[in-house]
């Protein structure tokens, strides 16, 4: 299938699709992905805003009357941009970092829909560098974002050439900025070598039980587990920055999001994109996991994808419709118990 190629953005020759034919075919919704509210609505909404601030000549007014750069103006179309949505764990400076968190965004700007593929970090995978199949996030620790792009591109059978990346610290500032999250802890959390100790209840969250929260793996199916329960905080958290009480907290928010944030991005591009999507809901996005099953390889535990059903996927992340066998394993996550 002709996805069509352009290279419209100004600085740099990118990839990105055309919509296909559409289906009618009735689509799932599904709560927001981890670090999509953090990494779309916070990186697109407000990192946009400080950015946009100076290049409308410090007049807020501008992007708010939909005034844009014209660079970024002249981007504008009926285009679906993957990006590559990254949380890092990286504990010291300078050393190599792992991706705890890896997701494909893929921002329908002519629906001004997201549509969200998470993909487990035990993900078996060609990884660039490495002589043989291993877990997907070791190609972070080998070569950066720029190595996690390169096996997901390969993984999925798409070119995605952007990235937006944040770590464990930056992930803690940004919730505590907002001053919490409310959540239902719905089982006891408990993994001293990680600092994790939760009890279950509703409670207010603030950055690092939140990062407990969202580490935490002792469950059943493991990370996939773990993937649901990020879902639901991060639409939590979504619901929380969206509160009016908190428009006050935007110059500290866009600072947590500045020193919190890596992307290769250039700021036309977050600037036109920040402007799409700053009224997104939920109710716009919907969150997949990559198809597979869990699997020991050579006594090691891995996530083997169903490779046959990667591509119809793919295609129905990149139509927006629902494909005409939707695979098992990358059903929308249920959005019960939320809060």
């Amino acid at each position: 299938m002709d996805y069509g190629f352009f290279d419209d953005w100004g600085e740099t020759r990118e990839w990105g699709y055309s919509l296909p034919a559409k289906r009618k075919t009735r689509k799932k919704r599904s709560p927001v992905s981890f670090l999509v509210k953090v990494l779309i609505f916070l990186v697109l909404f407000a990192g946009c805003l400080v950015l946009g601030y100076h290049l409308a000549g410090g007049d807020f007014d501008a992007l708010e009357q939909g005034t844009l750069p014209p660079e970024a103006a002249a981007s504008q179309g009926k285009k679906v941009f993957p990006v590559l949505l990254l949380g890092v764990d990286q504990r010291q400076p300078g050393e190599p970092s792992r991706a705890d968190t890896i997701i494909v965004a893929f921002l329908d700007k002519e629906k001004k829909e997201v549509r969200l593929l998470s993909i487990p970090r035990d993900t078996y995978a060609w990884v660039p560098g490495y002589s043989h199949m291993t877990k997907i996030n070791v190609s972070h620790a080998l070569k950066g974002p720029e190595g996690t792009m390169m096996a997901v591109s390969e993984l999925l059978g798409i070119e995605i050439n952007h990235y937006v990346e944040t770590n464990f610290e930056g992930f803690k500032e940004i919730v505590d900025t907002l001053g919490g999250v409310t959540i239902n802890v719905d089982q006891r959390m408990y993994y001293p070598a990680e600092g994790i100790n939760l009890y279950p209840g509703v409670q207010h969250l603030n950055g690092e039980d939140a990062l407990a929260f969202v580490r935490f793996r002792g469950y059943p199916r493991g990370d996939i587990d773990r993937i649901e329960h990020q879902q639901r905080f991060f639409r939590a958290l979504a619901d929380e920055a969206m509160q009016w009480r908190n428009i006050w907290k935007i110059p500290d928010l866009v600072r947590a999001v500045r020193d919190a944030v890596d992307t290769n991005l250039s700021i036309s591009q977050m600037v036109e994109l920040g402007n799409t999507f700053r009224n997104i809901n939920s109710s716009q996005l919907e969150a997949y996991t990559l198809p597979g099953d869990p699997q020991m390889i050579d006594g090691v535990s891995y996530w083997v994808p169903r490779e046959e059903e990667i591509p119809p996927l793919v295609e129905s992340l990149i139509s927006g419709e629902e494909p005409e066998s939707a695979p098992e394993g990358a059903l929308p996550v249920s959005s019960d118990g939320l809060n």
